[in-house]
C-alpha cells in the first residue's frame, strides 16, 4: 500500500488547557453552590459534590500524558488510524498496519479543529480530535483536503466542512 499521506497527530495544548479551564470553572461552581450560597439550592451538598468530581476527571484528563496517534491515507483512499508508541511528531517511520478505517458521517473540519468519526472491523467507533497545533501547517491542509476527498467519494455523507 503507498501512502498518499501520513500525519502524526500529537499532543495539542489549546486541549489541554481547555480540559484545564472547563476543570476550574467545575472547581468554582462546586464552591459557590457548596460553601457561598449553599441556601439557595435544595440538594446543595450532592450538588457541590457532584460538580466538584466533574472537575478532579477534568483536570486529572488535562494532567494525563496524551497518546501520539498517526494517520496513514493511501492513494486510493484508504484511511488507517493508529496509536504510536514512543514516536515524537514529525518522527514518522514505515507505514501503518491493521484493517484500514471507514470515514463515518458526522466528521468535521473547522478552522482550528477537526473531528475524525471513523470505524474498524470489530471495534468501536473511534473519535480522533486533531487540532492544528498538534500537526505541522503544511500537513493540517493536507489532512483536510485528503478527508475532504474521500469524504465526498462517500456521497458527501464522510465528511462535513464547516466554515
Amino acid at each position: 500500500m503507498s501512502i498518499a499521506l501520513s500525519v502524526v497527530v500529537g499532543p495539542s495544548r489549546i486541549h489541554r488547557l481547555l480540559l484545564l479551564g472547563c476543570g476550574l470553572a467545575q472547581s468554582g461552581a462546586a464552591i459557590a453552590v457548596g460553601l457561598v450560597a449553599p441556601a439557595r439550592f435544595p440538594l446543595a451538598p450532592w450538588l457541590a459534590l457532584l460538580l466538584a468530581g466533574t472537575a478532579a476527571v477534568l483536570m486529572r484528563s488535562a494532567a494525563q500524558t496524551p497518546k501520539t496517534h498517526r494517520i496513514d491515507i493511501s492513494g486510493t483512499g484508504e484511511l488507517r488510524v493508529t496509536v504510536q508508541q514512543d514516536v515524537r511528531a514529525g518522527h514518522a517511520a514505515g507505514s501503518a498496519t491493521g484493517p484500514p478505517a471507514l470515514l463515518l458521517p458526522g466528521s468535521l473540519a473547522w478552522p482550528v479543529l477537526v473531528l475524525l468519526r471513523f470505524a474498524r472491523p470489530g471495534l468501536p467507533i473511534g473519535v480522533l480530535p486533531v487540532w492544528r497545533d498538534s500537526v505541522d501547517p503544511a500537513a493540517w491542509r493536507a489532512l483536510a483536503v485528503a478527508l475532504g476527498v474521500i469524504g465526498r467519494r462517500c456521497g458527501g455523507e464522510g465528511f462535513d466542512k464547516i466554515r
